[in-house]
């Protein structure tokens, strides 16, 4: 870095992702098309500020000690013995706390953006690692499957915390997405909440039915077969303790596999769900429609959209 000439702004994009994708627990995860953060990285005199607008902007604590992309800033700069303060700002286009991954999308952000603001010259892996750091500040400990798809883009799958292995995989083109988002009351600590209802103990019959259809799963993303994506996306252990936090779960489920959709799942931790479409057969407005009437025959509002899956976080811009 001595004598070097270094960015004095950088501003990066980071994708949403869910993760999940029913039996994939703490393992799956898949960037999306849309939507996106826009975050904006420059180098202070001291401290870290954070300024966040957008999407429930209000709702998405500043405090560096308290927001994923302070925690992982204030590692960095530690870790890597960087003399400078911070300005962060975060430009929210992924709701927060739906299950869409916004926090993962600010923690990646922030470490993608500092590797090139500092030239640190980190992999893939090395910034899925401090990314997951941040994670903490939202759901209490570090998982790294929303990281990881932000980072990497498309489908990852978790082969190892410890140590972190991650697998990535294309999507296949026709694999079409749709999200529905319940219009419900959610809490900043709603994942670390999610996790409190999972059961301590499983059986061996579900965890059997849990390693095949993930098993499927991913034999689905490495062959390009969406229906069998689709068919895979069945889990016998988180969901049934999650479901009763989603109003019309079990609606949306129904009404979207009967308008076409290849497999439904909620999105991460949730109340978001999430459908997977074969778009070269099925009409993914459609699909997105009966989920929104699922919710609403629960006496629930939703907001629906049509997406496919999306690159990791990239830069927008960078400023010498």
């Amino acid at each position: 870095m001595k004598g070097a000439s270094l960015p004095n702004k950088v501003i990066v994009k980071a994708p949403a992702t869910t993760a999940n994708l029913g039996p994939g627990f703490d393992v799956f995860g898949l960037a999306l098309e849309q939507p996106s953060d826009k975050v904006t990285i420059i180098p202070v005199s001291k401290d870290i500020e954070i300024k966040v607008s957008g999407l429930a902007a209000d709702t998405i604590p500043t405090d560096p000690e308290k927001n994923t992309a302070g925690v992982v800033a204030k590692h960095i700069l530690q870790e890597f013995s960087l003399k400078t303060g911070l300005m962060i700002k975060l430009e929210k286009g992924i709701l927060p706390s739906v299950g869409l991954g916004s926090s993962a999308a600010s923690a990646a952000a922030v470490a993608f953006g500092l590797n090139r603001l500092f030239n640190l010259k980190l992999d893939h892996k090395q910034l899925i690692q401090l990314a997951a750091k941040g994670e903490i500040a939202s759901a209490g400990f570090e998982h790294a499957d929303n990281v990881s798809a932000a980072i990497y883009g498309d489908f990852i799958i978790i082969t190892s915390y410890s140590p972190l292995e991650v697998i990535h995989l294309e999507s296949p083109p026709n694999l079409g997405i749709c999200m529905a988002i319940p219009e419900v009351p959610t809490s900043p600590k709603k994942t670390e909440k999610a996790r409190s209802v999972l059961p301590k103990t499983v059986s061996m019959e579900k965890l059997v039915h849990n390693v095949g259809h993930a098993a499927t799963m991913a034999a689905g993303f490495a062959t390009g077969d969406v229906d069998t994506i689709g068919k895979s996306m069945s889990d016998a252990i988180v969901e049934p303790a999650r479901a009763f936090m989603i109003p019309g779960y079990q609606k949306v489920k129904e009404r979207a596999l009967k308008a076409g959709a290849c497999g439904v799942a909620v999105s991460g931790a949730g109340p978001a769900m999430m459908a997977i479409v074969n778009s070269n057969n099925t009409n993914s407005s459609r699909v997105a429609k009966a989920m929104e009437e699922g919710f609403k025959s629960a006496g629930v509002s939703a907001e629906t959209f049509c997406t496919k899956p999306g690159k990791g976080v990239s830069l927008l811009e960078v400023k010498e």
